[in-house]
């Protein structure tokens, strides 16, 4: 049992900082008292700030102090470093256990739900699932070796425990799989002889040919991958094709003289039905808990220079120190990233180095060729090569960025059919290997307010990712961007949005200047999902570009008009154009129009702003307009709030400046007047009583 089996037990948990918070189940708990971390020596700490006993909170979920102990084999783990994992699969691609190398120089089995014993658990050949249908099978000892092979395009296998371990099951599953020859390749050691003659005994009582043959020039407890580093790959084409020969000559010449029973002709393609009852049943696993799964794909989407690259980084190097709120908790992986569009000395490096990075566990991918020609990663190509890497360097993460750039160039990406020919096979992988894959993607140009609909290319793209991310700039705050949770087939659909901000930070003063470049900060959740943001972004921009149609409109018909025409004139005249009453109204405030009136009975007249210069005339600086005040006061005259009359005694002007405001005396008296007469607001639409006229007749013939 591991800290995620715990956290099973509690249903309200939550990611928080370098833990979990829940609810109590000891008391009641409204506030999440409760705290959940790991020890450093993997035991599971669960503390109550309420003041709960740690037996009473286990036993309220039933458990008991025992459980919060992690298993023997994986506390001694963590006196090693993970150096690989390789994942051992059954017939059809059902990843059942791990087998993890440790160093100092160690081997551990691990579940495939992550628990460190085997019971229970079917033992099969690794890689079993590539050799079905292949007849000429090698056998090494030692994963490494099968992937050095492969490497190579030989098919290979090996049995888990190393020397001394075969069963006569992994023979038959030979057979069972089409095998019809197998060529052992024994370490050049005594308990790697014994071992050869065991699988060789075995395989040949199930009818299986078998040739053993000892590498020349092996140095003492050598094995193939040796052979391969001192030799080129002819020398074990020919070496492996001679063994063969020499079997197959008399074996074949007996054949022919034998009868030969009826044989069912061989089909390119047969069904294999498995009973669903043979399927082992495995938990998702989270890199990212409740946001990105292990053994699948995941995407990042958002538009270029968003920030989907620097949280990249930031998420790689919490994998690689092991602070990823996730199933490697505690637990520092390796990351890949195969990256294009950035330069790794001038951006990558310096964003893994703000967001402190352990950059031994993270490597640049890049692709040789035979003619040692260097170039860029290329899916599903490599897969074969990339799949071998993950599991030496004990991958955790994959990151393609962007993913779309690393899909071979002979696919049109546009095409559901050709895009799946990529990402079907990565995914095979991401679930063979464990890993996490991270593709980034961009978004088209289009005005949906569906995240997934915005994609650039297929839809394959959104439909084969089992979770997608995505990333935008916060209506409400330009300096702040949004990640959330746009698709998430196998976890939660309520994930909160998370905010963050990108600071600028020096990392490093070298000899040739200083070395900046951005960083996440996380800020906290958004009030909206990823959707309802959108949906905001969108309207606040349709309505910009309403207002700003309105205002330019409004703005050339008060000037054709003189700079002042009635209110109910503009209204019939902008409505004919399209523009609202409301529209209008807010177009006039952007334009620090006034509204007048004049004449009895009152009528309202739209104005475009006067202006005043510092020593008073009526070409200077805009005049500000007054907020609504109840009564009319004094008040009034200091009030700088947007509303519909210029303010009385603007600032026209620094005070170094020698500005003169303007005489307010006469106006003054007029507020008093009014003031005494009448509660109204200044600028409301209400109209005001008669009283009030030769009030509103003096102060337009003050101000205007």
């Amino acid at each position: 049992m591991d800290v995620h089996d715990i956290l099973t037990r509690f249903p309200s948990a939550k990611s928080s900082g370098s833990g979990w918070q829940a609810r109590c189940p000891s008391h009641d708990d409204r506030t999440a008292s409760l705290s959940i971390s790991t020890g450093e020596d993997g035991r599971i700490l669960v503390r109550c700030h309420a003041g709960c006993l740690t037996e009473d909170i286990v036993a309220a979920v039933g458990l008991t102090l025992r459980d919060l102990f992690v298993d023997i084999a994986l506390a001694s783990t963590r006196k090693f470093k993970v150096v690989a994992r390789y994942p051992y699969h059954a017939e059809d691609g059902v990843h059942l256990f791990d087998v993890v190398r440790l160093d100092p120089k160690d081997f551990r089995q691990q579940r495939a739900d992550g628990v460190w014993n085997m019971d229970g658990v079917r033992r099969v050949l690794f890689g079993l699932p590539d050799l079905i249908d292949v007849t000429d099978v090698v056998v090494v000892e030692g994963e490494k070796d099968v992937l050095a092979l492969r490497g190579l395009g030989r098919a290979a296998t090996t049995n888990p425990g190393g020397a001394g371990k075969w069963r006569d099951d992994y023979a038959r599953q030979l057979v069972s799989a089409g095998a019809q020859r197998v060529v052992v390749l024994p370490d050049h050691d005594e308990p790697g002889q014994r071992h050869a003659e065991q699988v060789a005994t075995s395989c040949r009582s199930v009818g299986l040919t078998v040739v053993v043959i000892a590498l020349p020039g092996l140095p003492a407890k050598g094995d193939v991958s040796d052979f391969i580093a001192a030799n080129d790959r002819a020398e074990l084409d020919r070496i492996l094709a001679d063994a063969l020969k020499a079997d197959v000559a008399p074996r074949e010449a007996a054949a022919a003289t034998a009868p030969q029973p009826a044989r069912r002709p061989r089909l390119e393609r047969s069904l294999v039905l498995t009973p669903a009852s043979g399927i082992v049943v495995k938990p998702v696993r989270w890199l990212w808990q409740d946001r990105v799964p292990t053994s699948a794909l995941s995407l990042e989407a958002g538009r270029e220079g968003i920030g989907k690259s620097i949280h990249a980084a930031s998420l790689a190097a919490d994998v690689t120190r092991g602070r990823l709120a996730g199933v490697y908790f505690g637990i520092p992986r390796s990351v890949i990233i195969a990256a294009t569009e950035d330069s790794w000395s001038h951006t990558i490096v310096p964003r893994l180095l703000a967001a402190a990075a352990d950059l031994d566990r993270i490597f640049r991918v890049e692709v040789r060729t035979a003619d040692l020609i260097e170039t860029t990663l290329s899916l599903p190509q490599d897969l074969d090569e990339l799949e071998r890497v993950i599991a030496e360097q004990d991958v955790a993460l994959l990151v393609l960025d962007p993913l779309m750039s690393r899909l071979d160039s002979g696919l049109d990406t546009h095409k559901d059919s050709e895009v799946r020919k990529a990402l079907e096979p990565l995914v095979a992988l991401a679930d063979r290997t464990g890993a996490a894959v991270l593709g980034l993607i961009h978004v088209n140009k289009s005005t949906t307010t569906d995240p997934l609909t915005s994609l650039m290319g297929s839809r394959a793209f959104a439909a084969v990712a089992r979770a997608v991310l995505f990333v935008m700039t916060d209506p409400d705050d330009e300096s702040v961007r949004l990640l959330g949770q746009a698709k998430n087939n196998l976890g939660r659909s309520d994930l909160p949005t998370l905010s963050f901000r990108i600071d600028g930070v020096k990392v490093s003063d070298t000899g040739n200047g200083e070395v900046w470049c951005g960083k996440l900060e996380w800020v906290g959740e958004s009030h909206r999902t990823i959707r309802e943001a959108l949906n905001a972004a969108s309207e606040s921009a349709d309505a910009r570009s309403a207002l700003q149609e309105a205002a330019d409109w409004l703005g050339d018909y008060l000037t054709e008009q003189g700079g002042t025409a009635e209110s109910k004139a503009v209204k019939d005249a902008g409505q004919k154009y399209g523009h609202s009453a409301s529209t209008l109204k807010r177009a006039r405030a952007s334009l620090n129009a006034v509204v007048v009136s004049r004449e009895l009975p009152r009528r309202s007249f739209w104005s475009l702003p006067r202006e005043v210069k510092h020593d008073g005339t009526n070409d200077g600086t805009k005049l500000r307009r007054l907020g609504p005040v109840v009564p009319w006061s004094r008040d009034l005259v200091a009030s700088t709030q947007e509303t519909s009359i210029p303010i009385l005694n603007p600032p026209v002007g620094p005070p170094d400046h020698g500005t003169k405001s303007p005489d307010v005396g006469p106006v003054q008296s007029v507020l008093d007047t009014v003031s005494a007469t009448s509660p109204h607001v200044v600028g409301a639409d209400p109209k005001p009583p008669d009283t009030l006229a030769p009030a509103v007749e003096m102060l337009d013939a003050l101000l205007f």
